[in-house]
């Protein structure tokens, strides 16, 4: 089969790759019809992943047709339309039964190896998914594949950024950062936030921004819009997901006294000069989100299928598989938003 790994020089290439096979009863095979780079797939390409082993498939998001299931698989079958989760979980943890599913003591991201157990991922021609009956969600008719590939990792980041910032009817919500995982932030909260006002420095994310229902802006007029929308007292909620440190910067100077910063932003700083005075002074909360598609998937799900959402409306290129070391410098290079590739 077609797989998209690392190329050992900055950039990625398509190789021939073993088809994946059956290791374990729970186990399942995809055909992958779509699949989508995300930013945390430049993380390795940049060097960025202690330990990673090239040869990793990349990618996490991604869905297909289930072509093969293992003997212990139960709720998934053959022929079936589905989307995976970008991690696995093994259902047993402590964290597992508690509900925390994104904190699995056995958890995988697909597309990794080094931060995590090598799991090959979805942007080839198939895929094996371990645990497939928490992994796989199938899908109706009424939801395409690539819509479905937003349920995998960031339309269900997003929305936790808006949940567990504790987005309320009328707040005034700041989104810092409008890539992927910000626009879907921006798309989640349209419906409830007063005020939404979305920063960022690339123009074309701005556009996306607006059509979403944001008020978009750049980086430098943020703190002007937002005490002009406050009356100088700071937003309610601000949602980070840029991952940068001076994105975090600028959201924790935007928020009210007693506001949330909600972060979704990778971040691998462990030096980060956190201002402890300004955090007691404002009471603020600093709360940090991962995302947990197996909590969340199923609500989301129905409210594409009811057209109450529409998450693909961000795609801004749409490529053969072959055509990933291409897809791949657009998406880096930011003159792409979002890039769905087609095996």
């Amino acid at each position: 089969m077609k797989a998209v790994v690392l190329a050992g020089d900055g950039t990625v290439r398509v190789d021939d790759a073993a088809d994946p096979q059956i290791v374990d009863g729970t186990d399942a095979i995809v055909e992958v019809r779509r699949t989508a780079i995300c930013g945390a797939d430049l993380f390795p390409l940049h060097g960025m992943t202690p330990g990673f082993d090239d040869a990793t498939i990349l990618g996490h998001e991604f869905a297909g047709v289930v072509v093969e299931v293992g003997a212990n698989v139960e709720r998934i079958q053959t022929g079936q339309r589905v989307v995976c989760t970008s991690t696995i979980s093994d259902g047993t943890c402590a964290h597992c039964r508690a509900g925390r599913v994104s904190q699995c003591l056995g958890r995988a991201l697909f597309g990794y190896s080094g931060v995590y157990p090598r799991l090959d991922g979805g942007q080839a021609e198939l895929v094996r998914v371990p645990h497939a009956d928490r992994c796989l969600l199938a899908l109706p008719d009424e939801v395409d594949d690539e819509s479905a590939i937003f349920l995998a990792d960031i339309l269900p980041t997003g929305y936790g950024a808006v949940v567990r910032g504790g987005v309320a009817a009328g707040d005034v919500v700041v989104v810092v950062g409008c890539g992927p995982v910000g626009l879907m932030a921006v798309m989640c909260a349209a419906g409830i936030a007063g005020t939404l006002i979305a920063v960022d420095g690339v123009q074309e994310r701005r556009k996306i921004a607006e059509r979403l229902g944001a008020q978009a802006i750049a980086p430098e007029e943020a703190a002007a819009v937002v005490g002009d929308a406050t009356a100088e007292l700071g937003a309610d909620v601000v949602i980070e997901a840029a991952g940068s440190p001076g994105a975090l910067d600028l959201a924790l100077r935007q928020t009210r006294g007693r506001g949330i910063i909600s972060v979704v932003g990778a971040h691998f700083e462990p030096d980060y000069p956190l201002d402890n005075a300004l955090m007691f002074e404002r009471e603020l909360t600093l709360r940090f989100t991962i995302g947990d598609p197996a909590r969340d998937r199923d609500q989301l799900l129905a409210s594409i299928a009811a057209g109450r959402l529409d998450p693909a409306q961000i795609v801004t290129h749409r490529l053969p598989l072959d055509a990933a070391p291409e897809a791949y410098r657009l998406f880096d290079t930011r003159e792409a938003t979002k890039v769905v590739l087609t095996p």
